[in-house]
């Protein structure tokens, strides 16, 4: 089957995929739900294969179409990024870069690389979608993002062929409170008390609270005691000023709130440790917006007084 003669069909497969839904799939492609069923039959008997299994409340892939999705998300990604070339090539540096940022990077170094990037190339227009890996990484997969600056996958190996990984730093992690917090009241701080208080969690971090449950037992103290959990990062950060609150957080963020009455709980063992860096689909990485962007997060790194990854 020659996939780039049957470009709209693959469009058709594309949307249904994501949507797993043929209703919505036409509602957002602008189609009849008849013509978009059509144009997914159309393509099955072209390759010879059934794509979808039709259920009641809508479609799921079959291995075939789990097969065909990978490559179809490629090929959409280096299409939009061929034409987002040309338009820059005829009007100068136009295009749309969506970005991705874990909560660290997306409530510190990313807004000033933006910024820089933006003086740089004022016409290209960039989205900015914060979130943790479990939330910003399909996404990214899936090609609704273009490149993710955050933690590392688990397993690097695992990462589909268009996905490329550029490593900038280490970061450890804290455990912030108020000023005030009672668990400040006795020195030398006693660490039992972090399962006697309740804790904020941002976005459900699946991650956070199994490797913070792994410290504390470490400790041999019982797990953490979540209160609220919040898909804001300042609404986490204003329950932890207000409130006799602790949030296990990227500790370099620690400079940002010393100045809002936050202090980060000192601790004799480190909590947990992860590499971060920029995950990006391969058809952007030799774009000028990309590679200044990654330039920029490098020297904002060093700046920050942040040791970079193998010392870069």
């Amino acid at each position: 089957m020659d996939l780039l003669r049957n470009i709209g069909l693959l469009r058709s497969f594309l949307t249904v995929a994501r949507e797993g839904n043929v209703t919505a799939a036409a509602e957002k492609m602008g189609l009849s739900q008849p013509a978009l069923t059509r144009n997914i039959r159309r393509l099955e008997e072209e390759c010879g294969i059934t794509l979808f299994d039709r259920h009641t409340r809508g479609v799921t892939l079959t291995i075939y179409g789990q097969t065909l999705l990978r490559y179809a998300q490629m090929i959409d990604t280096e299409c939009r990024f061929a034409s987002s070339e040309l338009e820059a090539m005829r009007s100068g540096h136009r295009g749309h870069l969506r970005i991705g940022g874990g909560p660290f990077w997306g409530g510190t170094l990313l807004p000033k690389a933006l910024t820089r990037l933006h003086q740089r190339f004022p016409d290209v227009r960039t989205t900015l979608d914060v979130g943790v890996n479990t939330v910003i990484h399909p996404k990214l997969f899936a090609g609704e993002i273009d490149l993710v600056v955050s933690a590392s996958p688990h397993d690097l190996s695992a990462l589909p062929d268009h996905i490329g990984f550029r490593p900038l730093i280490t970061i450890q992690s804290g455990i912030f409170a108020r000023d005030a917090h009672p668990i400040f009241e006795r020195s030398p701080l006693d660490l039992n008390n972090l399962s006697r208080f309740q804790w904020v969690l941002y976005q459900a971090d699946t991650d956070a609270i199994e490797r913070l449950s792994a410290f504390l037992k470490s400790l041999g103290i019982g797990p953490p005691r979540i209160a609220v959990e919040s898909s804001s990062l300042m609404a986490v950060v204003e329950l932890v000023r207000s409130g006799d609150f602790l949030a296990c957080l990227a500790a370099p963020l620690f400079g940002s709130f010393r100045d809002i009455g936050i202090r980060q709980v000192e601790t004799t063992r480190e909590i947990w440790s992860f590499d971060a860096g920029i995950l990006y689909h391969k058809a952007i990485e030799t774009t000028a917006p990309y590679e200044m962007l990654r330039r920029t997060l490098t020297e904002l790194i060093a700046a920050a007084g942040l040791k970079a990854k193998d010392g870069r």
